[in-house]
């Protein structure tokens, strides 16, 4: 890789873009092909000056001036897209993979598989690189670490067909591979599959590859995978997120600091921290890991044929993860010693042979969509329980094996009309618009009929809130029903 000569560190007042001729010259020689971004973000990574002392525009004048002056053509690639429509804030981003062969510092080449994601409204990037072919699990770890480094997901996700993804299209019904489609049931996002030879579909994520290939890994030498993507992240920083976007005329990074707001929280069970260890261990039997001579447990039922997870290693504590879906199993203190069962059997038995997943998906399930509330409901639980949001989902399930169903879906439209996020505002609720029906049953005579609740619920009011409260509230709108 070239270096830029010592002289060129420091602006010269006058002399501008011409004190980095040679290294232009150099690079336009040695790279024919290289873009004039790609030199202009050379030359600030050289020097470490954040802002040149001329804009890009003129920078690329001078650069396309020096190629006509020294008969340096730049070779041509065409390719057809067609204008998208923008869409709102977190609503979409777009995904694909590509690959770059590279040269070594040994002289030898190698390939760097990549993996974007761009969101579509902001175009904030993020790129992924690793030097085998992707796998599934690759592929989640890359989900887990792009809506890490977004802080968030969007509604939807734009992808290419591929085999890491999808098995078969099926005529429209997509037969998932299993690891994603494990995935896609702990995260819940929407998935569009472009077909082949789509670019009005997918013309911004391949621009963006485009862009990464061509911007920040071309003409590098491929030689520590983490060191080449740290570069890569600082690239995104002071180029890729930084600069003026070619087509929206404004610059993602502050696009992006608005659009992070309309993201979808990411919870610690969905998106455990990334691991960038490529070894997975088995799970065994016995629901244990085996880990540096030591045992470590994980929740009762977590065993499956073929069962691997991760072992994150942070600080003093082993974090276990899923190496398909980064789902959470447990966390435990680190033993420096051999031959130890580490973790509390009594706390691991404790309602764990579901993941929280799993229950929260059993809860969706029962109350159903909700005229769209269910979700919604569920995520500020989430957030305003989040200590004790197994045990919500607990409470919640349990309601199904004391009240109809159709009772406990209007409870749920109430608690979100008045913002009550919490499994024993749904129980009183519940509670009362039961009351209210076995009312309006027996308003045609028997006037002392006794009302028969669940023995809980008898002889006061529910222990939350009391009923008068939602009768208050809810009498007008459910009376008339």
């Amino acid at each position: 890789m070239c270096l830029l000569p010592q002289q060129t560190v420091h602006s010269v007042a006058g002399k501008k873009q011409t004190i980095y001729k040679e290294f232009i010259l150099h690079c336009l020689r040695k790279y024919p092909d290289m873009s004039s971004a790609q030199i202009y973000d050379w030359v600030k990574e050289r020097t470490g000056m954040i802002i040149l002392p001329f804009r890009q525009r003129s920078f690329r004048n001078y650069v396309k001036a020096l190629r006509d002056e020294y008969d340096i053509p730049k070779p041509e690639t065409t390719r057809q897209y067609e204008a998208v429509e923008d869409l709102p804030m977190g609503e979409q981003a777009q995904v694909d993979m590509g690959e770059i062969l590279l040269e070594t510092p040994s002289g030898k080449r190698k390939k760097a598989y990549g993996f974007g994601m761009v969101l579509s409204h902001s175009r904030y990037k993020y790129i992924l690189w690793q030097t085998r072919p992707w796998t599934t699990a690759d592929f989640v770890q890359a989900h887990i670490k792009a809506f890490a480094y977004f802080g968030g997901r969007p509604k939807q996700i734009v992808y290419d067909q591929d085999k890491v993804l999808a098995v078969s299209e099926n005529h429209g019904d997509i037969i998932y591979t299993e690891g994603f489609q494990n995935y896609l049931d702990a995260t819940g996002f929407d998935v569009f599959l472009c077909h082949g030879a789509d670019p009005e579909s997918k013309g911004r994520i391949e621009t963006v590859i485009k862009y990464a290939k061509h911007g920040y890994a071309e003409h590098r030498f491929l030689d520590d995978i983490e060191d080449f993507n740290r570069g890569c992240i600082a690239w995104l920083e002071r180029t890729g997120n930084a600069e003026e976007h070619g087509t929206t005329k404004k610059i993602p990074a502050e696009v992006f600091a608005i659009e992070k707001e309309y993201l979808i929280p990411v919870s610690e069970y969905s998106f455990a921290k990334p691991s960038d260890d490529s070894i997975t261990y088995q799970v065994r039997k016995d629901n244990v890991v085996l880990y540096k001579s030591n045992r470590y447990r994980v929740p009762k039922g977590t065993y499956k044929k073929g069962k691997r997870v991760y072992m994150v290693v942070e600080g003093e504590m082993v974090s276990i993860i899923d190496a398909q879906t980064g789902v959470l199993y447990a966390k435990h203190p680190l033993c420096r010693g051999k031959g130890e069962l580490v973790g509390d059997k009594t706390r691991s038995c404790r309602d764990k042979s579901r993941t929280i997943l799993e229950l929260e998906a059993e809860v969706i399930s029962l109350l159903g969509e909700c005229d769209g509330k269910t979700e919604p409901y569920l995520t500020k639980l989430h957030v305003k329980k989040q200590r004790y949001y197994r045990d919500q989902l607990g409470v919640i399930r349990n309601l199904f094996d004391e009240w109809d169903p159709s009772l406990i879906r209007k409870a749920l439209s109430y608690c979100t009309e008045q913002e009550l996020y919490s499994a024993g505002e749904l129980s009183s609720a519940t509670a009362y618009l039961s009351l209210l029906e076995i009312e309006k049953q027996d308003k045609s005579g028997a006037a002392n009929k006794v009302v028969h609740l669940p023995e809980k619920y008898r002889g006061g009011s529910p222990p939350v809130r009391d009923l008068s409260a939602y009768e208050e509230a809810m009498g007008r709108r459910t009376v008339n029903e």
